[in-house]
């Protein structure tokens, strides 16, 4: 089991080192996600007749993380 989080952490790491800009913007966003989404507070999921409070900081945080890994992809690896 070490084994396999040592290697898989060797690859995460590989991963970031390959692509700077995308890692960087994908936290990025991710921060501002969560910072953001404590500022709103929570948000109300109602769906198949129950309903659910999902914090929006978890929400935003997806959204953002997305957001930046998009720009950052950009950065890395520009049209030509």
């Amino acid at each position: 089991m070490k084994q396999k989080l040592s290697s898989g952490a060797q690859k995460v790491a590989a991963a970031a080192k390959a692509r700077p800009a995308e890692t960087r913007w994908s936290l990025i966003g991710a921060v501002v996600g969560v910072f953001l989404g404590l500022l709103i507070g929570g948000v109300g999921v109602a769906a198949m007749g129950g309903a659910a409070g999902v914090p929006a900081a978890l929400i935003l945080a997806l959204v953002g993380g997305i957001l930046g890994n998009r720009y950052g992809i950009s950065k890395d690896r520009p049209v030509r």
